[in-house]
């Protein structure tokens, strides 16, 4: 069941609620006005057709879009709103959207006000209130699920799928032999076991191997590949793996001819096709909210002065407070959620007469 995020934006209009019983959103249409958005449209794919729903109401200039990839979906939403002037309540100003393929859309509108952060998942749906304007904009998420991306490499071999239902991958093993790369095998982890796949044709060389630590993944892997003398299609050459903790792997072969990336997320899962040699690799990936450094601490950036502070380690950051100077940052406070509760952090600086600006991030943790 998707999980209903909070609308942002003001209290005005009527309300409207797309639901959250579609499979993905495909496609975003947006209206501006004098007075922000004032119009969206959303296509929804449900049971392999497309339903499309609209609100608020159009002008004569007419709409913008942002369509998505097949294989792609939105995670976020960033949302700002305020009180202009001419309008008794805040309406939206700005959308903008974030694929998990990490395809950004153009702001619709101008980005001014206060900001708030939809997402933390697949978005499978909307609501909101509106008017003549849209005066906010709530969804539906729900975890996302893993994407295939397409194999890279030749046409050639027989086709092979490990699947994308593993939770992680532990260790990966490549032969070489004198025509690239020609056997490959993957230790998958699932419910505490784990599980031994192999594609190619081993050779007397034997293989090399790439273990990751228990607290890391791989996240992208590099994959050469040629038309090679004697070799009817392209094959792969050599593969090179890394890690989210910035682990990088000796590059498995020679690295030549045409180069592609698999990755952008967490790889839980391969396919390709092969035959005496791999042809072809491709993988599968989750979104994932790991943080940006796992267990260590970002040194601070900026000046020496000052009394040291530290709010510890949380969950997630659920909402920040910033307050501004004649010519600097003044005052810094965070709100986190740590075990499913709010904790406010403490008040770092010194709020000025002009109080403090917020950003609310809604982040549903799968």
């Amino acid at each position: 069941m998707a999980q209903k995020l909070d609308a942002q934006g003001g209290r005005g209009g009527e309300l409207w609620d797309d639901g959250g019983v579609y499979k993905n959103v495909k496609k975003v249409y947006v209206g501006q006005g004098d007075s922000g958005v004032v119009y969206v449209k959303f296509d929804y794919e449900k049971d392999g057709k497309i339903v499309s729903l609209e609100h608020g109401k159009k002008t004569l200039l007419g709409t913008e879009e942002f369509e998505l990839d097949p294989e792609d979906y939105i995670t976020s939403v960033k949302v700002y709103y305020e009180k202009l002037f001419g309008t008794s309540v805040e309406i939206i100003t700005a959308l903008i959207f974030t694929t998990f393929k990490g395809k950004v859309s153009q702001p619709f509108g101008m980005a001014s006000g206060k900001e708030a952060v939809l997402g933390g998942g697949k978005i499978v749906g909307f609501h909101g209130t509106a008017s003549d304007a849209i005066h906010s904009l709530g969804a539906y998420v729900i975890p996302g699920g893993p994407t295939k991306l397409d194999a890279q490499g030749g046409s050639g071999g027989e086709v092979w799928d490990d699947g994308g239902v593993y939770e992680n991958v532990k260790k990966v093993y490549v032969g070489q032999g004198d025509s690239g790369v020609v056997y490959v095998k993957f230790d998958y982890e699932k419910a505490g076991k784990i599980i031994s796949l192999e594609h190619g044709k081993k050779t007397l060389l034997g293989t090399e191997e790439f273990e990751l630590d228990s607290d890391d993944y791989i996240s992208s892997v590099k994959v050469y590949y040629e038309k090679l003398f004697g070799t009817e299609t392209e094959i792969i050459t050599a593969l090179i793996f890394t890690t989210f903790k910035g682990k990088v792997s000796q590059p498995f072969g020679m690295a030549s001819g045409k180069e592609a990336v698999l990755g952008v997320g967490k790889i839980v899962g391969f396919h390709g096709s092969a035959s005496h040699v791999i042809h072809s690799l491709g993988a599968y990936i989750v979104p994932t909210l790991t943080p940006v450094i796992p267990s260590d601490t970002i040194p601070a950036q900026g000046g020496d002065a000052g009394v040291a502070w530290e709010d510890g380690v949380h969950d997630s950051v659920k909402k920040i407070y910033v307050g501004q100077g004649d010519s600097c940052v003044t005052y810094f406070k965070a709100e986190y959620v740590k075990d499913s509760k709010p904790v406010l952090g403490s008040d770092h600086g010194k709020k000025s007469l002009l109080g403090a600006e917020e950003v609310v991030f809604l982040i549903y943790f799968i």
